[in-house]
């Protein structure tokens, strides 16, 4: 049987863990919002179930001063940005996967990006599916009023009708 001393340990440390917990959820709120706040701002970068916010940030050093010429007077600030879960989703012709600075992103599977490596593998793989397109055929002229011309005479026109 439990004595009172060991009971209040439990009911303390229960406590303790319920307030990390709140903290814990907060934290990944704050994560969440500033994932979909970065989503809404992106081009490329659209909330919907193509990615979904892990909760999780990272570091990255972005630059202050990009225009300048002399790469010693280059100013860059570290900053917070959230990740995202991505699944690569290609078409036939684009292969098994997408190579990026000698890593290989293949179709199916599910990986983390910061934002703008998202931006990036979500460009890539909507030209992909562009470029299937244009190979396989949707039809681009199916919304486009029919323009009855022929490209033969009128008179060739007359005499195919005898």
């Amino acid at each position: 049987m439990a004595t009172q001393k060991e009971i209040q340990e439990l009911q303390d440390e229960v406590a303790r863990l319920q307030a990390a917990l709140l903290e814990e959820q907060g934290a990944r709120s704050a994560a969440e919002e500033a994932a979909r706040a970065t989503a809404a701002a992106s081009p490329y970068i659209h909330a919907t179930a193509e990615e979904e916010p892990t909760g999780r940030t990272i570091k990255m050093e972005v630059c202050l001063n990009p225009a300048v010429r002399d790469a010693s007077k280059l100013k860059y600030h570290e900053v917070e940005v959230p990740t995202y879960f991505y699944t690569i989703q290609l078409p036939a012709a684009a292969g098994l996967s997408l190579s990026t600075n000698g890593v290989e992103y293949y179709h199916g599977q599910t990986y983390e990006f910061d934002p703008l490596m998202l931006a990036e593998m979500k460009s890539r793989v909507a030209r992909c599916w562009d470029h299937e397109k244009s190979i396989h055929g949707d039809n681009e002229n199916a919304y486009r009023k029919p323009m009855n011309k022929s490209l033969i005479s009128a008179a060739a026109a007359a005499r195919r009708g005898h």
